[in-house]
């Protein structure tokens, strides 16, 4: 099955590619008062954004893999927005609606 989603995954991306999209797979919902956009996108990043207009706020990302990690923190009506190059590997994406990591 791992074989299968890594195929499904760089047929993906290739194909973003070719057509210039950014996003390869992304996913925004609201949670906790604000806005969480997280997902992946060319050239091979993982990201996670999170918004919130009263509330300090931030976003981490990791790779699953090999634990590298990027934080981001944001005062009130500016996006966090933190990011890592890591397309290949997986990612566990977080947001924090009432402060900074």
């Amino acid at each position: 099955m791992k074989r299968i989603n890594k195929v499904f995954l760089v047929a993906v991306f290739g194909l973003a590619v070719s057509l210039g999209t950014a996003k390869v797979y992304a996913a925004t919902v609201n949670v906790d008062g604000g806005t969480w956009d997280y997902g992946y996108t060319r050239p091979i990043n993982a990201y996670s954004k999170y918004y919130h207009s009263y509330n300090n706020h931030g976003s981490k990302v990791v790779n699953v893999n090999n634990g590298i990690t990027a934080i981001s923190n944001a005062e009130a009506g500016i996006w966090s927005n933190a990011v890592i190059g890591t397309i290949w590997d997986p990612a566990t994406f977080y947001y924090n609606p009432t402060g900074y990591y």
